[in-house]
């Protein structure tokens, strides 16, 4: 299965979610690569990070030109259970690109009425590919949530998003330390603390994006 992790919008953390999804699937043993399409190459510098300091399961690691994913992909998708792609933010031609080889979308979004906003130009593109990708399955995630729930943006997105018709996650991913802190050591969080809130967020999120 590949699954795509993007949004047109920049500064949405698919990097720190693709890297963390990827560890899961890892720990799940199934065979998966992790694809980096995004030319800041966070996700490959993730991966290197884990190899000097020698953290296990290993997880397999591409660099890939977004446009040519199809053609990188080719030989190798069958090698794989899993295939997780963190594609670059703001390249609409390279973004449909993507989602040609894609069985899945998961779309990153902040809370707030800009990402939201943004979100419309995603749906744009997904309304081009499809007539050829009909059984793409989209799933929208809100992260980076404010963890006081007395603030009522994160809501007031996820109802933004409802109304566009896109299936939302089963959970909120909250704008936690431990996401910051396990990324500095290679890790994910399920590996930095089992027990954490962003653990358990993450779990919820991986069983629901990779079951």
């Amino acid at each position: 299965m590949v699954i795509l992790i993007g949004n047109l919008k920049g500064g949405t953390g698919k990097s720190t979610l693709a890297f963390n999804l990827a560890v899961w699937s890892a720990y799940q043993l199934r065979r998966t690569l992790l694809v980096d399409a995004d030319p800041q190459h966070t996700s490959m510098d993730l991966i290197e990070v884990r190899k000097e300091e020698g953290h296990h399961p290993m997880i397999y690691a591409l660099s890939a030109d977004e446009c040519k994913l199809a053609e990188e992909l080719d030989q190798i998708e069958n090698i794989f259970e899993n295939i997780v792609v963190d594609i670059a933010a703001g390249d609409r031609e390279a973004f449909t690109a993507s989602l040609q080889v894609a069985d899945r979308l998961l779309i990153p979004l902040l809370p707030g009425q800009a990402d939201v906003w943004a979100l419309h130009h995603v749906m744009e593109t997904l309304d081009e590919v499809r007539p050829g990708r009909p059984n793409l399955d989209v799933m929208a995630v809100v992260n980076k949530a404010d963890t006081n729930p007395a603030v009522r943006e994160t809501q007031e997105t996820e109802e933004a998003v409802r109304q566009l018709n896109i299936d939302l996650a089963p959970v909120t991913i909250g704008n936690r330390v431990t996401f910051r802190r396990s990324l500095t050591e290679g890790l994910g969080v399920i590996e930095w603390d089992t027990r954490s809130k962003a653990a358990k967020e993450l779990e919820i999120l991986a069983k629901a994006v990779l079951d």
